[in-house]
């Protein structure tokens, strides 16, 4: 069986090198006490084969930013659906390939549009 679980938001400078990206012991020490509260499956004698870390693009308004960047024609971002990403995926996907090709997105677009960048 593999189970993952993730928490422990903080703030950080994203690193050039991928590698450099690693998890905070006393992060990882609190998700296995707190798995433990919620299920006898994360108690002792569990074989942890991995502890990561990543990075999840936020915005200061929670909101996605998508659209075409300002100033570069032809250049688009999708980028800080957070947590959201894969759940929105699709949807930014569809109104990316608009934007693209027919130069406009539907309305759809407009909710996931942050008005602090685009």
């Amino acid at each position: 069986e593999r189970c993952t679980y993730a928490g422990c938001l903080a703030e950080a400078e994203v690193p050039d090198d991928p590698q450099q990206v690693v998890p905070n012991p006393e992060s990882i020490r609190v998700l296995k006490r707190v798995a433990k509260t919620v299920s006898s499956h994360f108690g002792e004698g569990v074989r942890v084969t991995a502890e990561q870390a990543c990075f999840l693009p936020c915005t200061d308004d929670s909101a996605p930013v998508i659209g075409e960047v300002p100033g570069v024609k032809g250049c688009y971002v999708a980028t800080g659906h957070n947590c959201w990403g894969i759940l929105n995926g699709p949807a930014t996907g569809a109104a990316v390939a608009e934007l693209v090709v027919d130069g406009r997105a539907s309305r759809l677009y407009h909710s996931f549009q942050s008005g602090q960048i685009f």
